[in-house]
């Protein structure tokens, strides 16, 4: 289901107007469905366009945050098609809501009324129990049922990109933005004077393509790796890596699932958090607005690399086999 872009988005007011009006009815135990769709129909969302399925299943991703400008609506969706006779699932999401707060309540009146709700981590788990919703579990991600990357893999991106034998990979964070270049510009430089090595810049989204222009004005030297290059691409370049450092959370499962050790960075949410938790590893993620010991701890995980890749094969590779007896 491909949903419509968010109306008013010159207009924040009327925005704001919109999404108030549907969590009103959100809230509203005595609610009618035609109202609920009325008021999703101001959020550029209409129940006629779409033919009614036996199931819904709601991938939340990183959308179930108290910053997002789509919660609201995600949530009015899956109330509507479950009041419509639909089955509805929430899964595959970090959810990082404040504890008490409007958008944790409707989330608890609208989840507690679900078929099926996973989380891809355990803070988010423990935060959906506080919040009042008891019928969730952890689920890992999907990306962690992928194969590993095969030599043929490596052989053909290593020729395309020139790779160099030895390298590192950088991501950037949801955490941090397109202004972020001089912050980003420190850490890239922070991480080639430990690790002595080339740096390869993997840059997916809008927010690290920009991150990776203003790099190669700093630094014409750096090979950067965008999204022209598909997902097993990317995944053979993060195998050979001796390290990837960042916050973006599916590139940390490639590096998992590789057994290449990560420096892990924060995202917007406690989803990174719970991603370390989940694969029992011992780096916390680096707060990029505190980087007095991001260097120590990238000198700490290239000190103990055979032992950090031991753990992460070890403890993706039990995920990878949970995740294909849950969707088996």
């Amino acid at each position: 289901m491909e949903l419509q872009p968010l109306p008013y988005r010159k207009i924040k007011l009327l925005r704001a107007r919109a999404i108030n009006r549907l969590a009103d009815c959100l809230e509203d135990s005595s609610h009618t469905t035609s109202t609920l769709v009325e008021r999703l129909q101001k959020l550029n969302f209409n129940l006629a366009d779409y033919s009614l399925p036996d199931r819904l299943i709601l991938n939340g991703e990183g959308d179930i945050h108290s910053r997002s400008g789509h919660l609201l609506r995600l949530l009015g969706i899956a109330r509507l098609f479950k009041e419509s006779g639909v089955r509805v699932s929430a899964v595959n999401q970090s959810v990082d809501l404040v504890v008490g707060s409007r958008q944790a309540n409707i989330l608890n009146l609208v989840y507690s009324a679900l078929d099926f709700v996973s989380v891809r981590e355990p803070v988010s788990l423990r935060l959906l129990e506080q919040i009042g919703v008891t019928n969730a579990r952890v689920v890992p991600d999907a990306a962690f049922s992928i194969a590993p990357a095969t030599q043929a893999e490596k052989d053909a991106v290593r020729d395309k990109l020139k790779l160099p034998e030895r390298y590192v990979c950088l991501t950037g964070s949801s955490d941090i933005s397109k202004r972020s270049g001089d912050l980003f510009i420190k850490v890239y430089e922070g991480l080639k004077r430990v690790a002595g090595l080339p740096v390869i810049m993997m840059a997916s989204t809008k927010t690290d393509k920009a991150l990776a222009r203003q790099l190669q004005a700093h630094d014409p030297s750096i090979i950067v790796m965008t999204d022209t290059y598909d997902y097993r691409s990317a995944l053979a370049v993060i195998a050979e890596s001796d390290v990837l450092v960042g916050g973006r959370f599916h590139p940390v499962i490639f590096a998992a699932r590789e057994g290449t050790p990560v420096v892990p960075f924060k995202g917007n949410t406690h989803k990174m958090e719970g991603l370390m938790e989940l694969l029992s590893y011992p780096v916390e993620p680096i707060d990029w607005r505190v980087l007095a010991d991001c260097e120590a701890r990238i000198q700490y995980v290239l000190n103990n690399h055979q032992a950090l890749t031991q753990l992460l094969s070890a403890n993706s590779e039990r995920l990878s086999v949970e995740v294909a007896r849950l969707a088996g």
